[in-house]
């Protein structure tokens, strides 16, 4: 068993496959383009199955960079420049599989998903033989266009252009929101609203609100009318979501929020201009900039409903206690796998995995998005690593200057000073059984607050993991809470 898991890492490592593929990529000349960036083949070896959007770490995937690609390309996976994901020992053993691919030519945003990449819409059938070759041609035919927000009478698109990021960043940055205004708002010219900012989570942007999601989990039509600013946490961040926090990585988010977004909404929309009268609501990421927020700008918001918070406390990162001595991101004191994503409470998945399929699938996963807000630039202006991509070692340094966004120390360090600006405004809550065990980072930071005497509403649902948390009776009770803050 241990020689087994010892050729299994060896292969995560990037150890060259036997495998010896040949695919050919053929790109539609009528679009009459070339394209230079990271091309992806992922596989299916169950070819009933469809494959899935997102990378399954339990079949293989390919990807290689290419440069000025046009009409076709052919490559192969035992080329020194291919990069690979193995089925741990059974990728591509001889068989067929489907195969499918994007070719990722956006390197400003954070996926693959993103306006001007192709991608083959048909997947196509590849047959390995005994010898591990096979060959096979794939179209990438499908082009893919520029997201458009489509306004209506109560949802508006705001795109305002940053200084303060735009300085940061030395090149223009636009901060994106959807703005959803009650039924009331065109029938009654002199009412002004209570505003709410909604952070959402992973893969959230403010096109969501052109469908009933957002509208439904946050209440939006529910108690009284509030004017909602749906944010896009995600907009020219190459390393993940930046959750509007002020990041030494990705720029002043929060900042920017606070003196050019919100001025902005106030003079366009008839917003009460009162802070007081502002509240932020978030979900996972979206949860911990809501609360990072209200901590760092206490006077600049009246509440803040932050659910599911990322960690918001590093003695527990993701269940991982980021202090303790010799600390290992894949395994724990004992030298056992960490396991992530419970379902049940039972891991789906080890974390030595989810940072493999992370590092072979790029820039702006959730591992390297955490690295990006929490920590600070190399030289190359990249975020720098809080572990060791190899043996997960995690770095006590790196550690060490994340220390200013781990909110427990944050609420212990700044008691007196927030003490009587953030009364009666912080609401955390988390699912009691979380799947990625966050309900234990907000249990520390409750701990904490307490023993600081700062007051902070918290609270774990019971039978509520990372979404089912926002039940009907969950929504109405936040939609309650903020109600009778509003004047």
């Amino acid at each position: 068993m241990k020689q087994i898991l010892t050729l299994l890492i060896l292969l995560l490592l990037g150890t060259q496959a036997w495998t010896q593929v040949q695919i050919r990529v053929l790109t539609d000349p009528s679009l009459k383009k070339t394209y230079t960036g990271k091309l992806y083949i992922f596989t299916q070896s169950d070819t009933a199955k469809r494959i899935p959007n997102n990378p399954d770490p339990s079949q293989a995937m390919f990807a290689w960079m290419v440069k000025d690609v046009k009409d076709e390309i052919t490559v192969s996976t035992d080329q020194a420049s291919s990069s690979y994901f193995p089925n741990g020992l059974t990728a591509l053993r001889p068989g067929y599989y489907k195969i499918a691919g994007i070719l990722d030519t956006d390197f400003e945003e954070r996926g693959t998903f993103n306006a001007g990449n192709i991608y083959a819409r048909k997947e196509v059938l590849l047959y390995v033989d005994e010898q591990g070759k096979g060959t096979a041609t794939i179209a990438f035919t499908s082009f893919i266009a520029s997201r458009v927000l489509r306004e209506t009478d109560q949802v508006k698109e705001v795109v305002v252009k940053s200084k303060l990021l735009s300085d940061f960043r030395k090149k223009d940055i636009f901060i994106k929101a959807a703005v959803r205004l009650p039924a009331s708002y065109k029938n009654d010219s002199t009412r002004s609203y209570p505003v709410v900012f909604v952070i959402p989570g992973w893969g959230g942007t403010h096109y969501d609100m052109q469908g009933s999601m957002p509208v439904r989990r946050y209440g939006m039509d529910m108690g009284k009318d509030k004017i909602f600013v749906y944010l896009n946490p995600e907009t020219q961040s190459p390393f993940g979501l930046h959750a509007f926090v002020d990041s030494r990585v990705n720029g002043p988010w929060g900042k920017a929020l606070v003196e050019e977004l919100i001025p902005h909404l106030e003079n366009k929309y008839r917003i009460v201009k009162d802070a007081g009268q502002r509240f932020l609501m978030g979900q996972s990421t979206g949860g911990y900039g809501s609360l990072w927020l209200q901590l760092n700008y206490p006077d600049a918001f009246g509440g803040c409903w932050s659910v599911s918070p990322d960690p918001v406390d590093f003695t527990s990162f993701i269940g991982i206690n980021l202090y303790e001595k010799n600390v290992n991101l894949y395994t724990n004191q004992e030298g056992k796998e960490r396991g992530i994503f419970l379902m049940q409470g039972v891991p789906t998945m080890t974390t030595r995995v989810m940072a493999a399929v992370e590092n072979f699938t790029g820039d702006g996963e959730q591992l390297q998005a955490f690295e990006a807000e929490f920590g600070v630039p190399d030289k190359n202006g990249r975020p720098k690593q809080v572990y060791d991509h190899t043996t997960g070692k995690v770095d006590v340094a790196v550690v060490k200057s994340w220390e200013p966004y781990d909110l427990g120390k944050f609420i212990q360090r700044n008691a007196s000073k927030l003490s009587g600006k953030i009364n009666g405004k912080v609401h955390v809550y988390a699912g009691a059984a979380d799947n990625f065990l966050l309900n234990e980072a907000v249990a520390a930071f409750a701990q904490k607050a307490a023993m600081v005497k700062v007051p902070v509403t918290t609270e774990l649902i019971p039978g509520a993991d990372h979404w089912s948390i926002w039940s009907e009776a969950f929504t109405k009770r936040v939609v309650a809470e903020i109600d009778a803050k509003i004047k």
